[in-house]
């Protein structure tokens, strides 16, 4: 998987593997709800402090690393005056961010697999709060010595300037960032609709593969 170099041109041919699959170019994600649990607007801070575990979720021995970010907080925020079960952390009363144990082991996948060495990893989120994404990307780690951070070569998060929240923007700023690489070589993993990003992209941003 290619590390992250926003300011670097990416080839326009998507990857081969040995099989002959056809990878895409960029793999696009979003990050709430998508990759990591809670929603940075539910959280009442920043996600600071480091919370250690072992970095493969289905491997309870694997190497331990950080897998999530607490809030430095004891608050806690819920619906009708219940909580959230936040990564498992509801008996603490904890904020912590963590990433889903699917996205975890994709990731992972993506870090180790030579496959995977010439695709580039984008994300592209809407987030409310884009400073704590952030801090979530920095500090989360994938495999030892890799964290988010180093896995991401190009990211658009927030909903502001350029960036609106039907994503055009966040999907055309990755394509100027990627030297030009074509939206039908971007794979997107969103929580959205497919049939809600059809009707928000426009022609002038042509609509990337999306898996739900």
């Amino acid at each position: 998987m290619g590390k992250g170099s926003s300011g670097a041109a990416a080839s326009s041919s998507p990857c081969t593997t040995d099989n002959n699959y056809l990878l895409p170019s960029i793999i696009v994600f979003d990050l709430d709800d998508c990759l990591w649990t809670p929603e940075m607007h539910e959280l009442s801070g920043t996600p600071s402090i480091p919370v250690e575990g072992p970095m493969d979720p289905n491997d309870a021995n694997s190497e331990l690393g950080t897998v999530g970010m607490r809030v430095p907080s004891s608050r806690r925020r819920g619906r009708r005056g219940g909580g959230y079960d936040w990564g498992g952390h509801d008996t603490d009363h904890e904020e912590v961010v963590e990433l889903y144990p699917g996205a975890r082991l994709a990731l992972r996948e993506l870090a180790t697999d030579p496959a995977y060495e010439g695709v580039k990893i984008a994300v592209a989120s809407t987030s409310l709060e884009p400073s704590y994404s952030r801090a979530c990307i920095d500090g989360i780690e994938i495999v030892e010595g890799v964290r988010l951070r180093d896995m991401i070569s190009y990211a658009q998060i927030g909903r502001c300037g350029e960036l609106t929240s039907r994503k055009t923007g966040h999907f055309r700023l990755i394509h100027e960032q990627s030297g030009g690489v074509p939206y039908d070589e971007m794979l997107f993993f969103g929580r959205c609709l497919l049939g809600m990003l059809l009707l928000q992209f426009s022609s002038h941003a042509p609509l990337p593969p999306a898996i739900i």
